[in-house]
């Protein structure tokens, strides 16, 4: 059984207002659901890149720099992507984190919202390993430029996004 199939999440409409909650497995008809994500950066400008586990339910083995997850019910954008990166990563950033973007997305479980967030890394990433394959900080140019493949595709997008060439 999927590890978060027990968590309560928000579905909202396509305005991105909370309409009804549910098991992450049964997103109803016509329905988002909401995903808040973190690219982080140390003080040099390189971006936290790191490897999915094999046993990922999206994208298994694919790089991504998109530290982030599920918003759980009653759960706004920001306090998601905050505790996405302490469960991963360790990390409780006390302030820095901001918005860069929000986005409509298709993944392989259906629509959603992705708010994604930026972030300076103060101190080293602690991954968890049953969530964090891999990981390290890498220049922005080697992840656009196809030096790290697969990259999960809203990854790759950010990059674009985030670090034009």
């Amino acid at each position: 059984m999927n590890a978060h199939a027990h968590e309560w999440i928000d579905y909202v409409d396509p305005g991105d207002r909370v309409v009804a909650q549910g098991r992450r497995t049964a997103q109803p008809p016509g329905l988002l659901r909401r995903y808040a994500a973190t690219v982080c950066t140390d003080r040099a400008g390189r971006v936290l890149l790191y490897r999915r586990m094999p046993t990922a339910e999206a994208y298994p083995d694919h790089y991504d720099v998109l530290v982030g997850g599920a918003v759980r019910t009653g759960e706004g954008y920001r306090a998601a992507a905050l505790r996405e990166l302490r469960e991963e990563l360790g990390w409780e950033p006390v302030d820095g984190l901001a918005e860069a973007y929000r986005v409509r997305v298709d993944d392989p479980h259906g629509a959603c919202f992705l708010t994604v967030h930026r972030w300076v890394a103060d101190r080293p990433p602690r991954p968890a390993p049953d969530e964090v394959a891999w990981c390290g900080f890498v220049a922005p140019l080697t992840i656009a430029t196809g030096g790290y493949a697969p990259l999960v595709p809203a990854g790759a997008d950010a990059v674009r996004r985030l670090f034009p060439l």
